[in-house]
C-alpha cells in the first residue's frame, strides 16, 4: 500500500504568521523537520508562490514548490498547518495552509480529498476548530477514504 501523505507529526494546530513569505517558510521547515524534502525544496516553495499564488480560495493556501525542485523531495508528503489568527494572503484572509512535497502526482489525491473537504461545510469547519489530529487525518488522507 502507499504510504500515508499525511501523519501526525505534519499536523499543527495554532501556527503563527503574519504574512505568506512566513507560512510558506514554515510549510517548508514543517516539511523539512519530517524529513520529506531538503531546504532547498522549501526554498523553491517560495519562487513557486511569485509565480502563481497557492491561494486555493475559503482561506487556504496550498503552496509547493516548482517542478525543478521536486528532486529535492524525499518522499511525498504533505503538511497541514492552521493558524491561530488569520493573515492576509495577497488581498485574502488564511486560516488553513497545506504545505506539499511531491515527486509526483501524489498530491492530486489530497488536493481532491480538500476540494471536496472545502464544499462540505461540516468537514470544513471540523479542519478549522479540531484540535484532534485523527480528525484531520480521515478527511485529508487518501488511506482513509473508503
Amino acid at each position: 500500500s502507499m504510504p500515508s501523505l499525511l501523519s501526525k507529526s505534519g499536523i499543527h494546530f495554532g501556527a503563527t504568521a503574519s504574512s505568506k513569505m512566513e507560512a510558506v517558510a514554515l510549510c517548508g521547515a514543517a516539511l523539512q523537520s519530517i524529513g520529506a524534502a531538503s531546504k532547498e525544496y522549501a526554498d523553491a516553495m517560495w519562487v513557486r508562490e511569485q509565480i502563481a499564488s497557492s491561494y486555493l480560495g475559503n482561506a487556504v493556501a496550498m503552496p509547493h514548490g516548482t517542478d525543478e525542485s521536486r528532486k529535492f523531495v524525499h518522499f511525498g508528503q504533505i503538511v497541514f498547518l492552521r493558524f491561530a489568527q488569520p493573515f492576509i494572503w495577497d488581498d485574502e484572509e488564511v486560516r488553513i495552509c497545506i504545505g506539499i512535497a511531491a515527486q509526483g502526482d501524489e498530491h492530486v489525491d489530497i488536493i481532491g480529498n480538500l476540494a471536496d473537504a472545502l464544499l462540505d461545510e461540516e468537514k470544513f469547519n471540523t479542519l478549522l476548530t479540531t484540535d484532534n489530529s485523527d480528525q484531520v487525518l480521515a478527511i485529508l488522507n487518501p488511506m482513509h477514504q473508503e
